[in-house]
């Protein structure tokens, strides 16, 4: 008991901004803690999106960490695999944290890592049992939440000005869910997107956890993601980057589908019982879809943005029916995982000859103290897909990977989201990585290499490539910190000069410098360089430079962010992608092209504990031009400038 003392004491002194769980802690930085955890350049929008609603409903109900399992750490991508084995171990050898100061005694958990981790866990005492659920508790402890936001374009694209576009200028969104400690969500989303007559998509859902024998029931719209996502992958695409740090960890089973966007759902239901250590899910769904048809009878591609502005993107509205029926088996013991899904499911209109796909996987996995493995083989109207991970944790920090795949060139799922170059089809590779952390520095980098055994698009006869990526981040003090990543990609393509395959070479460049003024204001200052070789064509650079200030004033309730940006590229090709934050469940990359500049504003501002007010404007101004975009989307101006309204309700 005195050693126990012992340790809490130092851990209280040497670490004073960690102190007992309270909601006001975890609550203050949690938006630019938030825009941290999602300022990866290889995540798309919707993974943005879906990524930022994961992290908001963890946030919102902390894991004890003296209880966590090892699955309910494994859902923070941040984690690696070692420090979730390190926090376990210390628990085991020491028994349950009085105080997260304890987190930095387990070794391998670095100070930035500590603070992310604080926004997701509390100390509290151990408890061997679920909490029961009682009506009056669910009332009085969940959470809800209803987020409201209108984007007011300050100028008029030629859909509107021709009469094109049905609805109006204005798009808005809403959402209204209920929380308590994860196990019981429940709610509505509701999105118009601009030029769409009123609301055009709706996602209803309930979601049950941890109910005894059930262990999970979705009900609504709902994803289901099994294995490493080869047959079944509702979860959000990763980018290479995130897949070697944690595809050992993907969630498994059901979710809610609780964001706006409207494809890569299911609508219907889904239950998991389980015994022991097998776990036994049954789903069915019937899902509305948006098809491009030749001729009425062949879907020639899948609608995916989610437009129905023109008379003739509504056409395409809900025309396709996906069914589906499909049942997973997994069993869990000691690090070792076993997962079998099947799957059978039917469209009303024929895709790619195929009115009817039927398919099976295996998964397992094995995870130790010095390595992990992972593996899926699925077999879908007998056509092969495989993709196997492994992992080992060297010491001292180092950490080494290896991806291989092998999509078949007639692998055809309409619900795969595991990693690729590509989709997951017609093509082979092997990404490799390392990774080392040590106290003020991070480092690592990938080298894929890939293959499409057969054309594809944009490349008429089997192709090849290479993808390498490194990326270093180092903690200057306590106020500075550098980052620097450098990316380089060759890949073929058809070339109307040579009327052969050539190699694309692409490289992208970026170095990051942030400083944490004494006064609590962030500044961050970016440099990008891009350039673009092809072949027969002259080569193109592209530059940018960015500035940000953040500044929140507590007492007041006001958070303030200003960006600014100067751009100057020679073409498309050679385009700087630039993240920008945003109003909540709207983090995304800005995409900088031709000569000229970007100004941004984002006030927040918090009317006492329970609601919040968002406010962002920005403009971009070109330099090269007299009008921006083309057809039903063309600006007659060489400017264009929005404002973002939100507003957030927690009671």
């Amino acid at each position: 008991m005195k050693l126990r003392l012992l340790i809490s004491w130092f851990a209280l002194l040497s670490y004073p901004l960690t102190a007992v769980y309270s909601q006001n802690i975890t609550e203050e930085g949690w938006e630019s803690v938030l825009e941290t955890l999602l300022s990866d350049e290889e995540l798309t929008a919707d993974a943005l999106e879906e990524l930022s609603d994961m992290y908001e409903s963890l946030h919102e109900a902390p894991l004890n960490i003296n209880t966590a399992t090892r699955d309910e750490l494994s859902a923070l991508p941040f984690l690696s695999d070692r420090q979730i084995e390190d926090i376990h171990a210390y628990i085991y050898m020491h028994g349950p944290m009085l105080t997260l100061g304890e987190l930095q005694l387990t070794g391998s958990l670095d100070y930035a890592t500590r603070q992310l981790l604080r926004h997701f866990v509390y100390a509290g005492p151990p408890s061997p049992q679920k909490e029961r659920i009682r009506l009056a508790d669910v009332l009085n402890g969940g959470r809800t939440e209803v987020v409201g936001r209108m984007d007011i374009p300050l100028y008029l694209r030629d859909g509107f000005r021709k009469g094109t576009y049905l609805g109006g200028r204005l798009s808005h969104n809403l959402r209204c869910s209920f929380n308590w400690h994860n196990r019981i969500r429940l709610g509505i989303s509701a999105d118009k997107d601009t030029g769409e007559r009123g609301y055009d998509f709706w996602s209803p859902y309930l979601f049950l956890k941890d109910m005894g024998v059930l262990k999970e029931l979705a009900l609504g719209n709902f994803r289901a993601q099994f294995g490493l996502g080869l047959l079944l992958g509702g979860g959000f695409s990763v980018g290479k980057t995130m897949a070697l740090s944690s595809m050992s960890r993907q969630t498994q089973g059901l979710g809610p589908h609780s964001s706006t966007r409207e494809y890569g759902y299911q609508r219907g239901g889904g239950a998991a019982l389980g015994w022991g250590h097998t776990t036994f899910t049954l789903m069915a769904s019937r899902t509305p879809v948006d098809g491009t048809l030749k001729g009425d009878t062949v879907i020639s591609s899948f609608k995916e943005d989610g437009y129905h502005r023109t008379p003739l993107e509504l056409s395409k509205k809900h025309n396709v029916t996906l069914s589906m029926v499909a049942a997973n088996m997994r069993y869990s013991f000691r690090g070792l995982k076993f997962g079998v899904t099947a799957m059978t499911e039917s469209l009303t209109v024929p895709y790619k000859g195929h009115r009817r796909l039927s398919g099976v996987s295996a998964d397992c996995s094995v995870n130790r103290a010095r390595y992990s493995l992972q593996a899926e083989l699925s077999l879908l109207d007998s056509k092969p897909a495989l993709i196997a991970s492994q992992t080992f944790r060297l010491g001292n920090g180092w950490t080494a990977n290896a991806v291989v795949r092998h999509y078949s060139p007639q692998y055809l799922s309409l619900h795969s989201n595991a990693m690729a170059e590509g989709s997951v089809q017609n093509e082979t590779g092997l990404l490799t990585g390392f990774a080392h952390s040590s106290r003020n520095l991070k480092v690592s980098g990938y080298a894929d290499l890939f293959m499409h055994p057969e054309p594809r698009y944009g490349a008429s006869a089997p192709s090849n490539g290479m993808d390498l990526r490194m990326e270093a981040d180092w903690r200057v003090g306590r106020r500075d910190a550098l980052y620097a990543t450098a990316r380089f990609k060759s890949k073929q393509k058809d070339c109307k000069y040579t009327r052969q395959l050539e190699y694309c070479l692409t490289g992208r460049y970026r170095l990051r410098w942030t400083h944490d003024c004494p006064s609590g204001a962030s500044l961050k200052t970016q440099f990008f360089y891009v350039r673009y070789d092809f072949i027969a064509q002259p080569i193109t650079n592209g530059y940018a430079l960015t500035g940000s200030y953040e500044r929140s004033f507590p007492d007041s309730g006001l958070d303030v962010a200003l960006s600014a940006a100067a751009f100057y590229t020679q073409s498309y090709d050679c385009r700087v992608s630039v993240y920008e934050s945003g109003l909540r469940y709207s983090y995304n990359f800005i995409s900088l092209y031709g000569k000229g500049g970007r100004l941004a504003l984002t006030v927040k501002y918090r009317l006492g504990s329970n609601m919040q007010l968002n406010l962002k404007a920005g403009g971009t101004y070109y330099l090269d031009r007299d009008e921006i975009s083309s057809s039903h989307q063309r600006i007659d101006a060489c400017h264009k400038e929005d404002i973002s309204l939100q507003f957030i309700s927690k009671f």
